[in-house]
């Protein structure tokens, strides 16, 4: 190839190399932002129905973040997330099972590159602060697109839509409020080492997803278990609990993008949380009870 091809060749794919670079370091800055940075804010949630408002506290504590939400409308609940879980509080102190997950690892762009197609869409403000926006559009019909608003001086999500293949906005978060001090040690944690996301042998799971954590202990139920399952950008909780006599085991919802599944294998029934179509979470719960082998539905 004679040396006016190859340079414009190079003319023709820098743009888009130069682009792929751009948003994964604005991706690891938001990854960064998330489990390093000390924040206050007012968060309202619009996922359909009445908007929520939330008092949003994060502190680094010696295993990690640690969350704190206060619902400042509606019924009184407060939420804290720690390495040890996410639990809901009632007024009167009564912890119970909360739908969310409980950790998170590194972010893995590659993971994420191979399930979402990613582009920055330049600058926007958000409640008084300069943001760059960064779309993640999936090239699988089984989960939603991403729309955010990172915070140009931390990388933390200002703003967040998630969006059915239809263009319905299922959900939107939206920061009015932000305090900031500091992150932990006086810089961002370095990035997250992908490679702790577990591999099972003879499990298939739908395209970028991992088994991020495997057979936890939920605090309060003694035969509990916990899965967390990730595509980087979809986060999703899996509870096994036996099957008591009498119970139903409740109803299958979902608000905006978060939805739930229940779903009965075995001796075992399974609650799965997570922003994601329900036939995808029902997905994940039967690849993930394929683990174990004796919790598979009789053929």
């Amino acid at each position: 190839m004679s040396g006016l091809r190859l340079l414009l060749a190079w003319l023709v794919l820098w743009p888009a190399a130069a682009s792929a670079v751009e948003w994964k370091q604005w991706a690891a800055r938001m990854d960064a932002a998330q489990r390093s940075l000390n924040y206050d804010a007012t968060v309202l949630i619009d996922a359909g129905g009445d908007p929520e408002l939330i008092e949003l506290s994060q502190r680094i504590g010696p295993s990690g973040p640690e969350q704190q939400a206060i619902a400042l409308n509606g019924s009184p609940r407060r939420w804290v997330r720690t390495a040890s879980g996410l639990s809901l509080l009632a007024p009167d102190g009564q912890r119970s099972l909360a739908a969310g997950v409980a950790s998170e690892v590194g972010l893995d762009t590659g993971r994420v590159a191979e399930a979402y197609a990613a582009q920055l869409e330049g600058r926007d403000r958000i409640a008084g602060r300069e943001a760059v926006r960064l779309s993640l559009l999936p090239r699988f019909a089984d989960r939603y697109a991403l729309r955010l608003w990172l915070d140009l001086a931390t990388g933390l999500p200002l703003r967040s839509e998630r969006i059915a293949a239809d263009g319905q906005v299922l959900e939107r978060r939206l920061i009015t409020r932000l305090s900031v001090h500091g992150f932990a040690g006086g810089r961002p944690a370095a990035a997250g080492d992908a490679a702790a996301a577990r591999a099972w042998p003879g499990i298939t799971l739908p395209a970028g997803f991992r088994v991020v954590d495997a057979d936890l202990a939920v605090p309060g139920l003694a035969e509990g278990r916990q899965w967390i399952l990730s595509d980087g950008v979809v986060w999703v909780s899996i509870y096994r609990l036996p099957v008591a006599a009498g119970d139903d085991g409740g109803a299958a919802w979902r608000r905006g993008a978060l939805a739930h599944e229940v779903l009965q294998l075995g001796g075992h029934r399974f609650h799965v949380y997570g922003d994601a179509p329900p036939a995808t979470l029902t997905q994940l719960v039967e690849a993930t009870a394929a683990i174990e082998p004796a919790t598979l539905p009789a053929h």
